[in-house]
């Protein structure tokens, strides 16, 4: 990945730190139906959940972590979360840390699937606002996916 796109990343990622804090409820959490409608809503959220698993498990820094996940079951839970978070009908009730707790994440892995999701979303042509909007929802959720 080139630099600056890292450190947009990182920036993007920082601001999102500023704005949002950890402890978002659902309904807190929801964006303007714009950012759901922006990611061509269920049928497109389908699309860059599907790209952005294909990215993670090839991605030879995390793709251990997914050995054992049932992948269908992955790709349906992050489509209903990304669909909540971006303003979409959805209700995602997951407890991230509970989720996560014996995974063993690092800042690295996070960092990286990050990445790859962020890939996806430029390679389908997401508004930046949306991609920036999904993010700042999820990077507070570092503090309880993080463990290592």
């Amino acid at each position: 990945m080139p630099h600056y796109v890292k450190v947009k990343l990182k920036y993007i990622v920082l601001s999102a730190l500023s704005v949002v804090t950890i402890s978002l409820s659902p309904a807190a959490s929801r964006a303007s139906t714009s950012y759901y409608n922006a990611f061509g809503r269920k049928q497109g959220l389908n699309t860059v959940v599907g790209d952005f698993l294909n990215n993670v498990l090839a991605d030879s820094r995390i793709k251990a972590y997914f050995t054992n996940a049932n992948i269908p079951a992955l790709h349906a839970a992050l489509v209903t979360q990304f669909c909540m978070l971006e303003g979409g009908p959805c209700e995602f009730n997951e407890n991230m840390k509970t989720v996560h707790q014996n995974l063993g994440v690092t800042d690295a892995a996070f960092n990286a699937l990050a990445e790859d999701l962020q890939k996806s979303m430029v390679y389908h042509n997401i508004p930046l606002a949306a991609q920036n909007n999904l993010l700042a929802k999820l990077a507070p959720m570092e503090k309880g996916i993080v463990t290592k």
